[in-house]
């Protein structure tokens, strides 16, 4: 039992243990210092961003060349703590990208995929709508216009495994985890930081926030305007027919649809014995009350789509999304409080460089030096953010 006059002093701390959370944590507990991590429940959890057994890796990265460090970084750590302790993290299924083949696509995500492939000599196939016809015909709704990219090295990440192994090996190596414990402030003070949370008073010379949907809360003023969080929904399927959803058969998929305004689908393959096809469409549930229903989302962005999927749903979940105006992530000190280092991969396509931010953070902090992240300084945003 703590009072509020327990403080505990620490070298590093990090706020949420998310997969970002926990990947600072996870190296920073290697440095050899004294560290402390906290969350407000008890990772994994389904309150976040970093749950939901599948997360899409992919090395050519069409959001921007900036990121391909990360995930290159993180694919590779991926294999090492899979080949160390023996744990099934990612599937390697390839990963599949569909959209419009026209230049003058209002979609072109697909022609930034393979500029970034070809530029970095990312292995690589792409496919003519013929091609994705005849290779992937569960495919029904694919358009005459399309055509696709596939990464044969790629495939998804499973988040609670991962989770589960760094906060265990932080822990191994001296970290101490709060769980179930509220951070209610954040202040600067002589020397470092000092956080409050639930009765005790954290000190620490630098401290990494990687609270996800809860970071605007916390850290206040125009961060409120700046990160905006939204819920958002997977739908699970029952497959008719299983073998065609089969890894060896159907790759982790991102699929833009122009028929549908250039909305991405993204669908996962089987997974062991289980018979369920996972579906993904963004912002179909801003609001809970009011989004999709699994019939509606069914007749919307599966059935036109796809063949031998039941309209059976065995599953929904909601995770949430926290967003920047430009997309784009923040990995900055913060403006006013000197040592509070900030950690927000926004816009659902964070979990796949987590590692590599993770080691990146953990570096930093230490006084080494790290691959440039002025792509993703707070100065792009200084008009939301009048210092104190």
């Amino acid at each position: 039992m703590t009072t509020d006059h327990t403080v505990l002093e620490a070298d590093y701390a990090v706020i949420g243990l998310g997969v970002m959370g926990a990947s600072a944590l996870y190296f920073l507990s290697r440095s050899g210092g004294k560290v402390v991590g906290i969350d407000k429940y008890s990772p994994p959890h389904r309150h976040g961003a970093s749950h939901g057994g599948y997360k899409v890796t992919r090395e050519a990265v069409a959001e921007g060349p900036a990121y391909l460090h990360f995930v290159r970084r993180s694919n590779a750590l991926v294999r090492d703590l899979k080949r160390h302790y023996n744990v099934n993290l990612m599937q390697r299924t390839g990963t599949l990208i569909i959209g419009s083949e026209a230049a003058t696509s209002s979609n072109s995500f697909l022609h930034d995929t393979v500029q970034i492939a070809q530029a970095n000599e990312i292995e690589h196939k792409t496919f003519s709508s013929k091609d994705l016809k005849k290779l992937y015909p569960q495919l029904t709704g694919v358009a005459n216009e399309d055509a696709g990219y596939f990464e044969p090295n790629a495939g998804f990440i499973r988040p609670e495994p991962l989770l589960n192994l760094q906060i265990a090996l932080a822990k191994q190596a001296g970290a101490e985890i709060l769980e179930n414990t509220a951070v209610t402030r954040i202040t600067p003070i002589a020397g470092g930081v000092e956080i409050e949370a639930d009765g005790l008073r954290i000190r620490a010379r630098q401290v990494v926030l990687a609270a996800g949907r809860w970071a605007d809360h916390l850290l206040g003023g125009g961060f409120a305007n700046l990160l905006s969080v939204t819920p958002q929904r997977t739908f699970t399927f029952k497959a008719l027919d299983t073998a065609a959803y089969q890894p060896s058969r159907f790759p982790t998929l991102m699929w833009f649809r122009e028929s549908v305004s250039g909305e991405c689908a993204t669908v996962f393959p089987l997974d062991g014995s289980e018979n369920g096809v996972k579906f993904f469409v963004a912002d179909t549930e801003r609001d809970q009350r009011i989004g999709m229903s699994g019939d509606q989302f069914y007749q919307h962005h599966v059935q036109p789509f796809f063949g031998g999927i039941s309209s059976a749903l065995l599953a929904s979940e909601t995770c949430f999304y926290t967003s920047t105006p430009d997309h784009g992530f923040v990995l900055d000190w913060h403006p006013d409080i000197p040592g509070l280092f900030l950690v927000s991969a926004c816009s659902g396509h964070g979990f796949k460089h987590a590692l590599g931010i993770g080691e990146t953070v953990a570096a930093l902090l230490a006084g080494k030096a790290v691959h440039d992240l002025s792509a993703f300084s707070l100065e792009r945003f200084s008009a939301s953010l009048p210092r104190r």
